[in-house]
């Protein structure tokens, strides 16, 4: 179950869709794509804090997609990583009225909750 969470959160995070002046939009994996081939700024991609930041638990969440017997709490950094982008994304969406950037951050946002309480139920076991 849990390798099947941390997949899903992975999918729902790339499907996070973004918008900005003039006329720009893209989904994460396409962000992802733009950082990864564009070599002229190779070092300057890397070293802004939510790429590093983002790709770093995306990396956590797929190591812990291939290993089942990952350390719980390297597998909680990755979620937790990752949560305040989306909810960023999310503040970003709901003070501009885009519909659009809210609705696709309500995937990971209901992952991040079916997660916490997949957690919790382990604990009380």
């Amino acid at each position: 179950m849990k390798r099947m969470i941390n997949l899903a959160l992975l999918v729902a995070f790339s499907i996070c869709y973004l918008e900005w002046p003039p006329h720009n939009s893209m989904f994460v994996f396409q962000g992802e794509y733009e950082i990864f081939t564009n070599t002229k700024n190779w070092v300057s991609n890397f070293t802004h804090p939510l790429i590093l930041l983002g790709l770093t638990a995306q990396l956590i969440l797929i190591y812990a997609v291939i290993n089942p017997k990952i350390n719980a709490k390297l597998n909680h950094l990755g979620v937790i990583i990752l949560t305040p982008i989306v909810l960023l994304f999310f503040v970003v969406g709901l003070l501009s009225t885009n519909y659009k950037i809210m609705a696709s951050t309500a995937p990971f946002l209901a992952l991040v909750v079916l997660y916490i309480k997949n957690f919790r139920r382990k604990i009380n076991q």
